[in-house]
């Protein structure tokens, strides 16, 4: 940490820092069921994608609980619904449809990017060669 925080001129040895675990409340997700199904047909979820388990203050470390508890009955479930499912004709028709609707709305430029919200804390080559 002090050497990603020295890139950007601040040296966390003399001046404080304020530390607040904001991802740690940024939960939301699909809901789901206790077999990890939701209200789609044949959609289960587990994990970070699945929101509610915790209520709105679940901290990180109980993550990997999630992934073990309900990744595991997402998986009995879906296989579960696998054996019983008809999927009749599969087509991408959905994907057309919403292509169609991206260049109505003008917004299906591929080189549109999402903003960058952190400072890009990737090595530079000055870096890498200064840690051997």
């Amino acid at each position: 940490m002090v050497r990603q925080f020295q890139r950007f001129g601040i040296d966390i040895t003399r001046e404080p820092i304020l530390v607040y675990p904001t991802l740690h409340y940024q939960n939301g997700g699909v809901a789901i069921q206790p077999d990890a199904s939701t209200g789609v047909p044949g959609l289960y979820v587990a994990g970070e994608a699945a929101g509610g388990i915790h209520g709105r203050n679940r901290l990180m470390g109980n993550s990997l609980l999630d992934v073990c508890v309900f990744g595991r009955r997402a998986g009995v479930s879906a296989a579960a619904y696998a054996q019983e499912a008809a999927p009749g004709d599969l087509t991408v028709d959905h994907l057309r449809a919403w292509h169609v609707a991206l260049d109505a709305a003008g917004a299906a430029d591929e080189a549109a990017r999402s903003p960058v919200l952190l400072p890009d804390y990737t090595r530079r080559q000055r870096d890498a060669g200064a840690e051997r």
